[in-house]
C-alpha cells in the first residue's frame, strides 16, 4: 500500500518517527517500564518563511490528533521564553561562538515553547529536542510519555543546579534526552530512514547523566567517572569476596555529613583495587565510605537532622556482585546490575497484600502479616514467609523439617531472631506463627525459573504442590536487599469499564476508511497486553476484527500479511478480576 505524504518535509519521515518509537518503547522495557502508551511526533517549521508555501508548518504522523494550527503562536511564546532567560544576557568574546550560541539559546526557547502547546492539547507529557535542519524544514522530534510512568519513576525534586544547569531528574528522563540527542545527530544525515541506535547505549548514557546530575546536586564540580568506576567496583571481588558496602556521595566538607575517620591521601575513583579495598571498611547500615564523585576521602555518615529537600547528600550500596544502588533519603533512584540501570524494583505495598490474602483466604489480619513482612526485612539476610490458611496441619505435616512452635504472635525482636536460621516461617492468615526453619517441599514445576535463586524455586513447587492438593497459601519472599516479592503472583484486579474500553477502541480504529495499520496495531497491541482479563465474547470480536483488518488492507493492494497467533480465553480468568 502507498500513502502519499502531504505534509512533506522528505520522503522517510513517517520511517524515522516509527524507529523513534521503537527505540523509546524499547528502552523503557530494558529498564523496567513496559508500555505502548508513548507517543513520537516529529514537526518541521519552515526555515525560509515562504509566505506561498502551502505547508509552513508540517506535522509527522499527519492524520491527527495533532494538527498545524496547534502550533501557531509558538514563536511569541519562544521569544518570551529566550527574553526571560538568563542565557539571553549571556555574552561571548568571540564574535561567531556568540551568534551561534544564542541561536542555540533561542532554538531551546523553541522547543520548550512547543512541548508547552503539546502538553496543553494532548494527555502525555511531552519532551521535545532541539531543532535539526531537513530540507526546508527545521525539525523538532517530541517523545510523549503517559503521566503515569513520571508520576511513579523515583526522581530528583530540583530541575537544575544554581537555578540554571539542566538537572537528569531519572532514568526515565535520561533515556528521553538521550534519544533526543541522537535524533538530532541523525537527522542531519541525507534521508534519515531509522534512528539506529542501540538500547543498552541508551541506557547507559542515561545511567551516567543521572549519577552525574547526583553529583552536581551535591556541589561537587567533577564525577563524570563515578557511573562506570561504581560499576568496576561492583564487580572486583576482594580476597575472593564479593563487594558489599556503601559510599556516601557528598562534597568534602559537607555540613550534613560527618567524617570519622579521614584520609591524608584521597583515593581516586578510578583506581579500581585501591577503592574495592576500602569498600571493606564501610558497611550498608553502617559508616561508609565518603566520596566527592572523583575521589574517596575517609569513613562517616549522614547527620540525622539532614534535610532531604536539599538533595545534597545521596548514598551508594554495593548489595552483591555487580549490582548496586543510588539511594536518597528512603528512596532508591537508581539499580545497576553488571553495568545496566534499571528502575528499582517496586517495593511491595500492604494494598496488594491485603488485596491477595482477601482473595485466597477471605478474613484475615492484613496489618499483623505487613508487620511480620515488614520486619523481616530489615534484617540483613533474606528469608520466606508462608502464610496458610491450614497453617496448623502443614506444621504437623512438615514437622520432620522444621521446629514447631505454639502458635502465637511474634514480635518485631523475635522476627529478627527466627529469620536469621534457614528456612521459612509458618503463619496463618491471622499473623500466628505455627513453625520456623521450614524447609519447604515440592515436586518441579514448570513454573519455576533458573535464573532466579533457591528461595524463588522452592516456593515455586511448594505452592503448586499443595495448591494441587486444594490448599492455599501465599509466600513472601524477602531477599537481602529488601525487597519483597508475592507469590502467586496473581494478575491485579482492574476495573470492568477499563477492559471494554480497550474492545471498544480497537473497534473504532478497525473501521476506519482507509485501514490506518499503526494505528491499528497499536491498539490491538493494548488489547493484548490486557488478554488474560477478555471474555469469550471479546477475544471471539478481537480475532475477527484483527482477521477483517488483514481482507482490508488486501484489497487495498497490500501484498503481504503478517500471520499472528490469535487470542485465547484465559482458563484462570473469572469476575474476581474485575472491579464494577
Amino acid at each position: 500500500m502507498h500513502k502519499n505524504i502531504e505534509q512533506f518535509m522528505w520522503g522517510f519521515q513517517p520511517h524515522f518517527r516509527m524507529s523513534v518509537e521503537s527505540a523509546v518503547r524499547l528502552a523503557l522495557k530494558a529498564i523496567g517500564d513496559e508500555t505502548d502508551e508513548s507517543v513520537v511526533y516529529l514537526i518541521g517549521i519552515l526555515a525560509d518563511g515562504d509566505p506561498d508555501h502551502p505547508h509552513p508548518i508540517c506535522i509527522e504522523p499527519e492524520d491527527g490528533p495533532l494538527v498545524p494550527a496547534d502550533i501557531g503562536g509558538v514563536d511569541e511564546r519562544a521569544a518570551t521564553l529566550y527574553r526571560n532567560s538568563p542565557d539571553s544576557r549571556m555574552r561571548f568574546s568571540n564574535a561567531r561562538l556568540d551568534v551561534l550560541k544564542h541561536q542555540e539559546f533561542r532554538d531551546r526557547s523553541l522547543a520548550s515553547a512547543i512541548g508547552e502547546a503539546l502538553n496543553s492539547k494532548l494527555p502525555q507529557r511531552f519532551f521535545v529536542g532541539v531543532p535539526t535542519r531537513v530540507g526546508r524544514y527545521r525539525v523538532f522530534t517530541a517523545i510523549g510519555l503517559p503521566a503515569r510512568i513520571l508520576e511513579t519513576t523515583p526522581q530528583l525534586a530540583h530541575e537544575r543546579t544554581d537555578d540554571r544547569y539542566p538537572v537528569t531528574r531519572s532514568l526515565v528522563h535520561g533515556l528521553v534526552e538521550e534519544i533526543l540527542k541522537q535524533c538530532a545527530r541523525t537527522l542531519y544525515l541525507p534521508d534519515p530512514a531509522s534512528l539506529g541506535v542501540a538500547t543498552a547505549d541508551v541506557t547507559k548514557s542515561a545511567g551516567r547523566a543521572f549519577v552525574q546530575s547526583a553529583v552536581s546536586l551535591t556541589g561537587a564540580i567533577t564525577g563524570g567517572q563515578l557511573f562506570d568506576a561504581l560499576n568496576r567496583l561492583a564487580t572486583t571481588p576482594y580476597e575472593r569476596r564479593v563487594g558489599v558496602g556503601s559510599l556516601l556521595l557528598s562534597k568534602e566538607e559537607c555540613e550534613h555529613t560527618v567524617c570519622t575517620l579521614r584520609l591524608q591521601r584521597p583515593v581516586h575513583v578510578g583506581d579500581t583495587r585501591a577503592l574495592r579495598k576500602l569498600l571493606e571498611t564501610s558497611s550498608r547500615n553502617g559508616e561508609s565510605l565518603l566520596t566527592d564523585g572523583e575521589r574517596a576521602y575517609g569513613l562517616g555518615h549522614q547527620k540525622v537532622d539532614y534535610p532531604e529537600p536539599s538533595e545534597s547528600v545521596f548514598q551508594i550500596v554495593v548489595t552483591g556482585n555487580g549490582v548496586w544502588e543510588l539511594i536518597h533519603g528512603e528512596t532508591r533512584l537508581a539499580l545497576v546490575e553488571f553495568g545496566e540501570p534499571r528502575l528499582p524494583q517496586q517495593q511491595l505495598k500492604p494494598e496488594r497484600l491485603d488485596d491477595m490474602c482477601g482473595r485466597l483466604f477471605g478474613q484475615c489480619d492484613t496489618a499483623a502479616l505487613w508487620e511480620l513482612a515488614q520486619t523481616a526485612s530489615e534484617a540483613e539476610h533474606g528469608t520466606m514467609l508462608v502464610i496458610s490458611d491450614d497453617a496448623e496441619g502443614e506444621a504437623a505435616r512438615l514437622g520432620s523439617q522444621a521446629f514447631r512452635v505454639k502458635p502465637q504472635r511474634l514480635s518485631r525482636a523475635s522476627v529478627g531472631q527466627v529469620t536469621g536460621i534457614d528456612g521459612a516461617v509458618l503463619v496463618d492468615p491471622v499473623g500466628r506463627c505455627h513453625a520456623i526453619g521450614v524447609i519447604l517441599d515440592g515436586m518441579a514445576t514448570a513454573q519455576g525459573d533458573r535464573s532466579r535463586g533457591s528461595r524463588f524455586n522452592s516456593a515455586m513447587r511448594y505452592l503448586a504442590t499443595i495448591n494441587r492438593d486444594g490448599g492455599r497459601a501465599v509466600v513472601l519472599i524477602v531477599s537481602e536487599d529488601g525487597m519483597i516479592n508475592l507469590l502467586p503472583d496473581l494478575p491485579p484486579r482492574i476495573e470492568r469499564k477499563e477492559r471494554d474500553a480497550l474492545v471498544a477502541d480497537l473497534r473504532e480504529v478497525a473501521s476506519l476508511d482507509p485501514v490506518n495499520a499503526e494505528r491499528f496495531y497499536k491498539a490491538y497491541r493494548r488489547v493484548e497486553a490486557k488478554s488474560f482479563y477478555l471474555s469469550e465474547e471479546q477475544v471471539n470480536e478481537v480475532n475477527a476484527l484483527m482477521e477483517e483488518h488483514w481482507e482490508r488492507r488486501t484489497a487495498e493492494g497490500g501484498s503481504i500479511r503478517i500471520i499472528e497467533k490469535p487470542l485465547t480465553v484465559n482458563n484462570g480468568m473469572n469476575d474476581e478480576y474485575l472491579i464494577n
